[in-house]
């Protein structure tokens, strides 16, 4: 608090020698018990950055929707087990249909970010959700004509949605205030498994009816979804609060004085050097990475796998694969809470609940991943999975805020990075689970069982090495280095920096 008023007389032009830093130099949050002018406004203010919150995580809903729709749609008569459906596709090709996304998801998570640059956030983040919207409307017509368009209307999807989480970094920067941003970003891309979850109820029952032709409808039904979601978003959402006409001034002028107030972006000014040599934003980056192995092979893979070893229907199948995600967002909000709730009480430090919530989201879920690979019993096996996946909730606590606890002004840039290189892994997952599956008798349930343990083995070493590394690298400390500089005699920038 008296770092604040402090910086706040520096920037009213007081004599200071010292160059102007962010406040945020440690990795502890200051006593909020001291009533003061933002707390004040805080009681008045509106709750309108929960309505960005609110479209934020809708997006990232239809966003998974529109990943994993091909899982079933290959399950549930595109392509069949008797090859009755329109094609024989065999299961290597199968995996290059689902992976396809990848392909074209990592290829714009950096130029999305730079692309912030030039053009707004919000712009960018509805313009790539829209794309990915309208290739998806044509992939029925791409599925019955020739396999090779639909990878390539796939890979449109993945363009269209890799811009989505680098540059929502900037969205929240500037919506979230800094003592809420862990909840903020929980409640903001949460929406992700509440998608995942309704996708794998909802695709299970299309695929069954003769709705729109029963498979396509996952397809069709999920455009309009978007094409609606799209509307909305151009017309309620702005990059920041400044140039909104729907939220109040009394929450405009809270948000001013509690977010990180940024810096325009430059791409000439971008410290590449030193993002690439900073140690704790390069192991925050690895854990991305890594997590990406194993959670792109759950989410593509498991229909494949309830259906294929645990003999569930596709319906079912649906059904029974929603639990985790419901698992997953649980330990997501768990463990934004948590860390807000214990880092505003002073209990630890940010770096020691950033570590925490990295052992829960890989250690944790690797253990639990390999253990149920040696079981046969089907409940075990789906209450350890969803145990597993309610840890791995927490990567959010300690991989995607961390971005933002390094640099917010760079945090678009260092997460798109992160997103890229965990595409990459993300597509070699379910690669390798189709060459372990590749010419496999799909009746002896023995070999597909020693097959699935194997790619499970594998996902839990690469999370078992995330989590050691992130431990013992990972930070929670604003790195100086990836600030950027800031003139004190430019009032034109609001240089207000609230920890």
């Amino acid at each position: 608090y008296n770092e604040y008023k402090s910086y706040l007389r520096m920037n009213a032009g007081q004599e200071n020698d010292e160059i102007i830093e962010p406040l945020i130099n440690n990795d502890s949050i200051p006593s909020t018990n001291i009533e003061d002018n933002t707390t004040r406004i805080h009681r008045k203010c509106g709750k309108y950055r929960y309505v960005i919150a609110f479209l934020m995580s809708t997006g990232f809903g239809l966003d998974y929707i529109l990943r994993i729709n091909m899982s079933f749609a290959l399950e549930g008569g595109l392509v069949q087990k008797n090859c009755t459906g329109y094609y024989c596709w065999s299961e290597e090709l199968q995996g290059k249909v689902l992976s396809s996304f990848l392909w074209g998801y990592w290829v714009t998570q950096l130029p999305g970010s730079l692309l912030c640059c030039y053009f707004g956030a919000n712009t960018l983040l509805g313009a790539g959700l829209t794309l990915a919207t309208l290739a998806t409307l044509l992939c029925p017509i791409a599925a019955q004509t020739n396999p090779w368009l639909l990878i390539v209307l796939r890979m449109f999807i993945g363009m269209g949605q890799g811009v989505t989480y680098p540059v929502s970094t900037f969205i929240i920067t500037k919506w979230a205030p800094l003592s809420e941003i862990t909840t903020f970003v929980s409640l903001s891309t949460g929406g992700q498994y509440i998608g995942t979850i309704l996708a794998n109820i909802a695709s299970g029952y299309l695929c069954n009816t003769d709705i729109m032709g029963g498979w396509p409808s996952v397809f069709y039904i999920y455009s309009i979804i978007g094409c609606c979601w799209s509307v909305g978003w151009f017309v309620f959402v702005t990059e920041s609060p400044r140039t909104s006409r729907w939220v109040s001034e009394a929450e405009r002028q809270y948000l001013s004085q509690s977010t990180h107030p940024g810096i325009p972006l430059k791409v000439a000014e971008i410290p590449w050097r030193k993002i690439f040599t900073n140690v704790p934003t390069i192991s925050t980056i690895v854990a991305n990475l890594l997590n990406g192995y194993g959670y792109y092979m759950i989410l593509n893979d498991l229909p494949k796998y309830l259906y294929d070893v645990l003999e569930y229907d596709i319906k079912s199948s649906g059904l029974v694969a929603a639990i985790p995600y419901l698992s997953i967002y649980l330990g997501y909000i768990f463990s934004a809470t948590f860390s807000d709730y214990v880092l505003k009480k002073g209990i630890v430090t940010r770096t020691t609940i950033r570590k925490i919530c990295g052992i829960g989201a890989f250690f944790l879920p690797a253990v639990l991943l390999m253990i149920l690979s040696f079981l046969h019993n089907k409940i075990m096996i789906l209450v350890l999975m969803n145990i597993a996946m309610f840890f791995n909730g927490f990567a959010n606590s300690c991989v995607f805020v961390n971005f933002m606890d390094h640099s917010p002004d760079l945090s678009g840039i260092t997460s798109g990075i992160g997103n890229a290189l965990c595409a990459i892994m993300g597509l070699i997952g379910p690669l390798i689970v189709g060459a372990l599956l590749n010419n496999v008798d799909e009746n002896n349930h023995k070999i597909l069982h020693q097959k699935w343990k194997i790619a499970f083995i594998i996902a839990s070493a690469v999370w078992v090495t995330g989590a050691i590394q992130f431990v013992i690298f990972g930070s929670g400390k604003i790195q100086k280095d990836l600030q950027l500089q800031r003139d004190k005699n430019d009032r034109s920038i609001d240089t207000r920096y609230v920890n």
